[in-house]
């Protein structure tokens, strides 16, 4: 474990006690600053024996960064000292291991504590709910000795994290009482679970919502497709003046704005948050480029990126997807040579690439990218990655190929790198492949497992090639299932107001 690096402590260490040491310790730790902590702690041990208020603080430091193999060795050197059954180290130790996933060890700490305190029970409880094993969880918040907020809390989380609203709306209902994080909780339950009139309801009844509230509130909208609702609850927000809006709440307004295709709107929020100073962040700023990219705006996309003094690499992702959508597949590889230059690629990058090469008929750089992404970027190809690949190919015919990157997959093909195929065999009428890609779509899916979609293109399939009492066999099948074709939809913006049209509506 090399951990080299300076740390500014005073010239003389013999000068330095053990409660000094320790305050500089906790201090660089704080600071984030791991190696100097580390380092500082291995100085430290020339002149004295680390304590109980020590280890606490090296564990949290370990929790903060995930690094298994030091919390393991410093697990090695506690065992030693007289402090390895001190309680404060012991509950440090579970924390630690609960944060690199390491539950056996968890558990055979907390049984080895000859006295557990609340703070022990509440962490070993967090442990079970954080890993998802929420039966375990339940039974050992059913057996403590003594329940605290925190307790009640870390099961509502944990609930709430599942969608489960009828669990956490039990817990929620025996606590004997309730921190903003309860009520927070509960409106996340409700709004996994997909119930928004009641995650509206918990709301309302809040005694003083805080901003963290106001944006889950607003997230659970936002991720059930209710964008309208999203502008109207922060517009609601502005208007009471009661809790100011931040950078997460300006995120999913805009975000809002962006599936709505509301531009007027979007401009009125990017104005807004100008006058916040909230565009410094780059959240607001991805969520800028993200806005005004599917509003058409693509000058607007691109002056914001460039003007932003602020870019991580989820801001790269969004001006190259930008780019991407509009069918700019040359530019989007120019952007990402940029890229290189000042951050490292991830894997939403490469989506966003293969995405570009794909709308813009560049075969050869997607494959190139594809093939490179793992070799030369580290990055690691997930289904989506495959789905724009096979999309890629099919695009420009080029279904044999496709068919062999679906057949040799690591991992078995889904629905949407299927889709992409089928897709492609429709266009270009290849029967032979086609029916191969149903024969998997069966195989994975089984029938009862097809949606309207997956009816309709195996319908259409057939019908492109004149196969026309397969094609109505295909689609009685779907009416027989019960399932309803999706009808399509269409909006136009009039007077800061998005109106929506069915296909089929007369008025």
């Amino acid at each position: 474990m090399a951990l080299h690096l300076q740390c500014s402590v005073p010239p003389s260490h013999d000068q330095i006690d053990l409660k000094t040491w320790n305050k500089i310790i906790k201090k660089q730790v704080v600071e984030g600053n791991t190696k100097g902590a580390f380092h500082s702690y291995q100085q430290m041990q020339q002149s004295f024996t680390p304590d109980n208020f020590t280890y606490p603080v090296l564990l949290k430091s370990v929790s903060n960064l995930s690094h298994r193999r030091i919390g393991l060795a410093l697990h090695g050197q506690i065992a030693k000292t007289p402090f390895h059954n001190h309680m404060l180290v012991q509950t440090s130790l579970l924390n630690m291991y609960s944060s690199v996933k390491q539950l056996y060890e968890v558990r055979k700490v907390f049984d080895s504590m000859q006295v557990k305190d609340t703070v022990a029970w509440n962490s070993m409880l967090d442990a079970y709910v954080s890993s998802g094993n929420t039966d375990v969880a339940v039974q050992l918040f059913r057996s403590m000795p003594t329940r605290d907020l925190f307790s009640y809390n870390i099961m509502l989380s944990g609930y709430a994290e599942m969608g489960d609203m009828e669990s956490a709306s039990k817990v929620f209902d025996e606590m004997p009482q309730r921190s903003t994080i309860s009520w927070n909780s509960m409106i996340l339950a409700c709004g996994n679970y997909g119930d928004m009139e009641k995650a509206r309801k918990v709301f309302d009844e809040m005694p003083e919502p805080d901003v963290i509230s106001w944006n889950t509130l607003l997230g659970a909208y936002l991720n059930n497709g209710m964008f309208d609702d999203v502008i109207l609850l922060f517009e609601t927000m502005k208007a009471e003046k009661t809790v100011l809006p931040d950078y997460l709440t300006v995120t999913t307004a805009l975000s809002a704005c962006a599936g709505l295709g509301s531009l007027e709107k979007g401009r009125e929020i990017h104005v807004y948050a100008l006058d916040l100073g909230l565009t410094s962040s780059t959240h607001v700023v991805t969520s800028l480029i993200d806005m005004y990219a599917k509003c058409g705006c693509i000058e607007s996309f691109l002056y914001v990126f460039y003007k932003s003094k602020a870019r991580d690499v989820f801001c790269w992702n969004a001006l190259i997807s930008g780019l991407a959508l509009h069918g700019y597949g040359v530019a989007a590889l120019k952007v990402f040579d940029e890229m290189l230059q000042r951050t490292k690629p991830d894997d939403i990058t490469f989506i966003a690439l293969l995405s570009a090469c794909s709308h813009s008929g560049l075969i050869k750089e997607g494959q190139t990218l594809f093939e490179s992404m793992e070799t030369d970027y580290g990055v690691t190809r997930r289904m989506e990655h495959y789905g724009c690949i096979v999309d890629l190919l099919g695009r420009a015919g080029l279904l044999e190929s496709a068919y062999t990157i679906v057949d040799t997959m690591p991992f078995r093909p889904g629905r949407s790198v299927l889709g992409a195929l089928l897709s492609a065999c429709v266009n270009y009428r290849d029967l032979e492949i086609g029916e191969k890609v149903v024969k998997i779509l069966l195989l994975i899916e089984g029938e009862d497992g097809l949606n309207d979609g997956d009816y309709m293109m195996v319908s259409n399939l057939f019908a492109s090639c004149d196969h026309w009492d397969e094609a109505d066999r295909w689609r009685a099948m779907m009416n027989d299932s019960g399932i309803v074709k999706t009808a399509g939809l269409s909006s136009i913006e009039v007077g800061n107001r998005v109106h929506k049209f069915l296909a089929g509506n007369m008025h």
